[in-house]
């Protein structure tokens, strides 16, 4: 989660200007890449009880990574970096959710926090 992260606060700084200005996309990433974030974090440092936070900001950013997808393939203009950059965030994210509702990483990161 947090390696998903960085790569979307990157993708957020590259939209800001760095190799072109699309700042439609560049704020909507910054907010995943914090959202992703904050559930990694989480994660690493309460494991017990932090399920739902990282299952919630998992979906977070899959429902933005679909969001954005839409936005690439209906627009005007060819983004063939951006699809290939979103379908395989989509890829890492889907895996990420699978990884989560797997029975023993649900038990470590359901049990109440001690």
């Amino acid at each position: 989660m947090l390696a998903e992260a960085v790569t979307f606060a990157i993708a957020s700084v590259l939209h800001f200007g760095v190799l072109e200005s699309f700042v439609a996309a560049a704020i909507p990433e910054a907010i995943i890449a914090v959202v992703l974030a904050v559930g990694a974090i989480a994660v690493m440092r309460r494991p017990a009880g932090s399920w739902w936070l990282a299952l919630t900001s998992t979906l977070f950013a899959l429902a933005g990574v679909i969001i954005g997808l839409s936005v690439i393939l209906s627009g005007r203009v060819s983004r063939p970096a951006d699809v290939a950059y979103h379908s395989s965030i989509f890829v890492a994210l889907v895996i990420t959710l699978v990884v989560l509702m797997t029975p023993e990483v649900r038990r470590v990161l359901r049990k109440p926090p001690s």
